[in-house]
């Protein structure tokens, strides 16, 4: 396998038709793409089934359940060390990666290695908001578009991560089944002194899901609307991350934690299903407590 050569990996579920704006955006720029599927309905399956059918270099695994993120992310990554690719690009089925991504991510890295940053073998790109995107900011000449800046954790779309590191430090936890799966694996690269860099010119299109955005007093505020099933997890989640990095040397854990106080405020203030959402979010720490971990 060549030096610098990229696999792909989308997990997808209950997706649909909408699969294509990811699928059409990256297929090109990887050399293999594997598309794992956790239990999706009709529409998605035949979708993927169509683009299984069409697309040599796309191999689908077809999860009869949902297993989680964690776990199906790692079903790609034995795909891409088998198949001995040097990067494995992690894509959500939602997120569009605009021209050009992933060759930029990959000669920022070879520009940050060349400066001496011999520990990096993590590479994310810059977020976008639909709806937000101009394609103006790409059109630099080749010379600009290797700018790149320090991140302690991010989230697992458009992450460019070097094959060696699930080898060196293990994989991704599959007891969380969704949330806070990428900032663990972050911070567990931190813990083992490997970085992470964000490449500022490459762009990666996503939605913040049902996010929803008021204006108070001439400040706007943000409030993700996720559901009480989700606000389990996420708590769950991060009580566990807090506990296992709380003597890492980072800023994410004292963001986070400042995060989880005005996310309460903005349930009760602004959210629907307010009360069986905080009953999630105390059932939660509950779970953390008790080292009660996996799908709920």
């Amino acid at each position: 396998m060549e030096q610098n050569s990229v696999c792909g990996i989308i997990v997808t579920y209950n997706i649909g038709n909408n699969l294509y704006k990811c699928f059409n955006s990256i297929e090109g720029q990887v050399e293999k793409l594997v598309i794992v599927d956790n239990g999706s309905n009709k529409e998605t399956i035949d979708v993927l089934k169509e683009i299984e059918k069409n697309n040599n270099h796309v191999e689908v695994i077809y999860n009869e359940n949902n297993l989680g993120i964690g776990k199906a992310l790692n079903q790609g990554v034995e795909v891409a060390i088998k198949n001995n690719f040097q990067w494995v690009l992690t894509m959500d089925n939602d997120s569009e990666a605009t021209t050009s991504m992933v060759e930029i991510m990959i000669n920022t890295y070879n520009k940050a290695i060349n400066d001496g940053r011999k520990n990096i073998v993590s590479i994310f790109p810059t977020y976008i908001e639909k709806g937000f995107y101009d394609s103006d900011l790409t059109e630099k000449s080749k010379d600009d578009l290797n700018k790149y800046e320090d991140v302690e954790c991010e989230m697992t779309s458009g992450n460019l991560l070097r094959t060696d590191i699930f080898k060196n430090i293990g994989v991704f936890r599959e007891d969380y089944f969704i949330d806070y799966v990428d900032h663990e694996y972050c911070l567990r690269m931190l813990k083992n002194n490997y970085a992470s860099i964000r490449a500022i010119d490459a762009v990666l299109i996503h939605s913040l899901g049902n996010s929803t955005k008021k204006s108070i007093a001439g400040k706007t505020l943000t409030y993700t609307n996720h559901s009480a099933l989700r606000r389990y997890y996420i708590t769950r989640n991060r009580f566990d991350v807090w506990n296992e990095y709380k003597d890492l040397p980072n800023n994410f854990i004292k963001h986070d934690k400042e995060a989880y106080k005005k996310e309460i405020i903005k349930i009760i203030a602004f959210e629907d299903n307010k009360i069986n959402k905080i009953k999630s979010i105390f059932k939660g720490i509950r779970d953390f407590k008790k080292n009660k971990f996996g799908k709920m």
